[in-house]
């Protein structure tokens, strides 16, 4: 599933479902421009069934701090339904904004992170 904010804007977020039930790969930005759209995808996914929801971060090439907040909701819409949730292959810009937040302890993140490319 891809997110694609206002029509004037290019930033994308890519949810692409693994062979493991209720894995999600994500591809491409989390920032301002694109999470209100995730969110807005998501919730029907935290609502609907009662597996575990991972989200592998390995995709992501952009993060800010409205990343963080995202990943912050997607715990709290989680535990409101009695699901779980993980986060696997955190880049380190991501987990960089986490720490400085002081969030880091409150999310259920798999080690190691991996490295963000700068965009060119």
């Amino acid at each position: 599933m891809t997110l694609m904010p206002a029509a004037n804007q290019r930033p994308t977020l890519d949810f692409d479902p693994q062979l493991t039930e209720g894995c999600y790969r994500l591809r491409g930005e989390l920032t301002f421009a694109t999470v209100t759209q995730a969110l807005k995808a998501t919730r029907k996914l935290m609502e609907r069934g009662t597996s575990p929801v991972v989200f592998d971060f390995s995709g992501i090439r952009r993060s800010d701090s409205a990343g963080v907040a995202l990943l912050i909701e997607w715990q709290r819409m989680a535990a409101s339904v009695g699901r779980t949730l993980r986060y696997t292959q955190v880049p380190h810009a991501l987990n960089a904004i986490m720490r400085v937040s002081g969030v880091v302890g409150m999310l259920p993140l798999d080690t190691p992170t991996h490295p963000v490319q700068p965009l060119h």
